[in-house]
């Protein structure tokens, strides 16, 4: 059963060109595009130059004749088109964009909305900062083709289900002065139509001359109109570069005009009838009917058609990476010109077989007319207009209120919730919140992490109900979509570390004993409450039999330890309540004699390490200075280095950012 067009499924096309101007109205019907209806009227006079538009009224004038003729052929009222800028001015950039993702989530339509948005921010940006930019100029992006995706460096063919920490995305941008698609919306403007997709020329054309199946090939088309010849290049499944050149029919029909001594309309009636056998009948300018034969009008137009095919192979080429490539497909009225393919395959070196010129009847998934006056080259891009609009778009209106405000939602099928935000470009990064930094810290030299708290995944609401992202949305409905909240970052404090009781209580040989803990952070004596920051050194001295041992005098080397009545090593820990003995030993009265910055120091001990000098020396390790620097006998020393007699200590501050410059404590 044949669709009938209707408000509901119609989208309308139109291609303004330089000299002729093609509406199309169609319809999808299955997987198929159905052209129902088409019109084309040419400019009554020179109000457009090389695709760019100079006479706005003559424009929109042919653009209303259009519209109306259209709406007899299909009893509708077009109130929406579907439309495509030249290529002239034409800028493009090619940019990679890289970031971060959630390894343990899937990536989502969103972050792939997201990803693409950042690589057209990119491009804009790389554009702003090329050395022709004039920033004056205001430039509009008319469309982008993904060449690749990267996942953790690995190209994908569809981000979309993958997991991995890392997305990249490398696009082709183009790029167009504001004044060009300016003067286009003025027209539309003119005639009471609201654009609903705009894209470039060959953008369009390509999406339905070259399908997704081709792109695999190195291949290159070119839509040879009346003012530009626009260009772009297809390899590796992707579209990877758009070109255009500023001559195109016009210049074919111009030599005629001076030769014959015809106006310009005469000349294009001579042109096309190339296609034509036998002799042309002409009248010039003074009224004059004059007759010529197709061999003399080619060579009339040969050496502009030289110039045309070597501007045309040249872009290529520059595009292409001086590479010709595996064939070139031409669409457009101007290629229609005889002799041109074959020169075109003459300069890329290429079999003339491999030059060829494409029509609808090559179109996949396109219902032409029966009547089709436009079957031929020139009526290939009007086709991927419509297509472009309605794979961007779809021929479905829908209305729907997002956090508050309404939308207007312009799509062909069943949308979710994902597909909605997408289409008003909301934020993706409000979507996923970011776990909270971990902290990372070195504890007694063993690397320690406190992991950061998870984030708060973001809620979706459709009419008050709890949703997700593919919850399909229908006309009218309002999505509120409560933001996601980051995870707090990690933070610690010294006293998070510190055993539960830091002063013990136990027996030594005999004696009550009290063991108070201690706790350096990068050098300096700490606060239970001090916080740990990323990269910070917490030292904790543990009580262990030789150094509580050490502490009062007692000597334990080459002694038998024990511990609750059990042999242990003196490194052993030990609790409050333990009983330590160390056979052989006893109070000794031994003093260790050192020199702390030059002064003489006695410890009362017999055994000590670096730390017990702390208890000694009059030095303010609370309130940091810079770094502590701490030496014994010349060399760096650490908390736990044994002091023995004679010595020699130095304790100072050395300043951050100072060279050689040092204040001793």
């Amino acid at each position: 059963m044949v669709i009938a067009p209707s408000k509901e499924n119609i989208i309308f096309a139109l291609d303004i060109g330089t000299r002729t101007v093609i509406g199309l109205a169609g319809c999808m019907d299955g997987d198929s595009f159905r052209i129902t209806a088409q019109e084309i009227f040419e400019h009554e006079g020179r109000s457009m130059y090389d695709g760019q538009i100079h006479d706005i009224p003559q424009v929109a004038d042919v653009v209303a004749k259009i519209k109306s003729e259209l709406e007899k052929k299909t009893g509708l009222n077009l109130e929406k088109v579907a439309v495509a800028a030249a290529g002239r001015s034409l800028k493009t950039v090619r940019c990679q964009v890289e970031t971060e993702h959630d390894g343990d989530r899937e990536v989502e339509p969103l972050d792939v909305r997201g990803l693409e948005l950042a690589a057209l921010r990119q491009a804009h940006r790389e554009l702003e900062n090329s050395p022709d930019y004039n920033s004056s100029d205001n430039y509009y992006c008319v469309g982008h083709c993904v060449i690749r995706y990267l996942l953790d460096n690995m190209t994908v063919s569809n981000l979309q289900g993958h997991r991995g920490s890392r997305i990249a995305a490398e696009i082709v941008a183009t790029f167009l002065p504001a004044s060009v698609v300016n003067s286009l919306y003025t027209v539309l403007c003119r005639v009471n139509l609201e654009p609903v997709n705009l894209t470039l020329e060959p953008i369009a054309a390509i999406d339905v001359a070259i399908p997704p199946s081709f792109r695999l090939l190195n291949l290159a088309m070119v839509d040879i109109g009346a003012g530009t010849s626009d260009i772009a290049i297809t390899r590796d499944g992707s579209i990877v570069a758009y070109g255009m050149v500023p001559v195109a029919g016009d210049e074919i029909t111009e030599p005629i005009m001076e030769k014959l001594l015809v106006e310009f309309s005469e000349a294009e009636k001579i042109k096309r009838r190339l296609d034509e056998s036998g002799d042309i009948t002409y009248t010039d300018i003074l009224g004059v009917t004059g007759t010529i034969t197709r061999e003399e009008v080619i060579q009339i137009i040969n050496p502009v058609l030289d110039k045309l095919a070597g501007a045309i192979c040249d872009n290529i080429l520059q595009l292409n990476g001086d590479t010709p490539p595996k064939s070139v497909f031409c669409i457009g009225g101007g290629s229609r010109v005889p002799t041109l393919t074959e020169k075109l395959a003459e300069r890329l070196k290429l079999d003339n077989q491999r030059v060829v010129l494409r029509d609808r009847s090559f179109l996949r998934n396109v219902i032409s007319l029966k009547d089709d006056y436009l079957s031929g080259p020139e009526g290939v891009t009007v086709v991927g207009i419509a297509t472009v609009a309605l794979a961007r778009l779809g021929y479905e209106f829908m209305a729907v209120k997002i956090n508050g405000s309404q939308y207007k939602l312009f799509n062909t099928k069943s949308i979710n919730v994902s597909q909605a935000l997408g289409l008003i470009q909301f934020d993706p990064r409000h979507l996923i919140g970011k776990h909270g930094q971990d902290l990372k810290f070195f504890l007694n030299d063993k690397e320690q992490t406190v992991f950061g708290a998870m984030s708060e995944p973001a809620r979706i609401l459709v009419n008050d109900r709890q949703a997700n992202l593919q919850t399909p949305v229908q006309d009218g409905d309002d999505i509120i979509v409560i933001k996601a909240v980051d995870g707090r970052e990690a933070s610690a404090r010294v006293a998070d570390f510190l055993p539960a009781r830091d002063t013990i209580d136990l027996r030594l040989n005999g004696a009550e004993v009290k063991w108070t803990t201690q706790a350096f952070l990068n050098g300096s004596k700490a606060d239970s409450d001090s916080p740990l920051r990323q990269g910070d050194r917490l030292e904790i001295t543990k009580p262990t039999a030789a150094r509580v041992a050490a502490s009062l005098g007692i000597e334990h080397a080459g002694r038998e330890v024990y511990i609750n009545g059990k042999p242990a090593p003196a490194t052993a820990e030990v609790k409050s309540g333990d009983v330590v003995e160390i056979q052989g030993s006893g109070h000794r009265s031994v003093e260790i004699k050192v020199t702390v910055n030059g002064d003489p120091i006695t410890l009362p001990v017999a055994e000590a390490i670096f730390v017990d000098i702390f208890n000694y020396i009059d030095i303010d390790t609370t309130r940091t200075k810079g770094t502590l620097v701490m030496e014994l006998n010349g060399i760096p020393a650490r908390y736990t280095n044994p002091v023995r007699d004679g010595d020699r200590i130095d304790l100072f501050w050395r300043n951050a950012g100072d060279a050689g410059e040092d204040n001793e404590s």
